[in-house]
């Protein structure tokens, strides 16, 4: 498959980091890069990624894997959703 549900645009290049500020954000934006990943296994509220997103316009966000043992399903679910109305495709969720 290569729809946009199996295979995001995540640009060509990408950055990894642990605990990505937004300052830092704009700066990965403003070189050219299409994405972050940002690793740690972040907690269901994911409130760390709405910060970022909304200091960028373009950059694509994406969580390290989110843990099944320690971030329930269903808080995870609501903040995806709440993320994505907000900042509609620019945030990939791993799981």
């Amino acid at each position: 498959m290569t729809d946009a549900a199996s295979k995001p645009n995540l640009g060509r290049f990408g950055s990894f980091g642990r605990g990505v500020t937004p300052e830092q954000a704009k700066d990965i934006e403003a070189l050219g890069y299409g994405a972050v990943w940002v690793g740690g296994s972040p907690p269901a509220e994911l409130a760390w990624v709405e910060p970022i997103l909304e200091a960028t316009t373009t950059l694509q966000v994406a969580t390290g894997i989110v843990n099944i043992w320690t971030a329930a399903a269903k808080p995870v679910a609501e903040s995806f959703h709440r993320i994505d109305k907000a900042y509609p495709g620019r945030f990939q969720l791993l799981r």
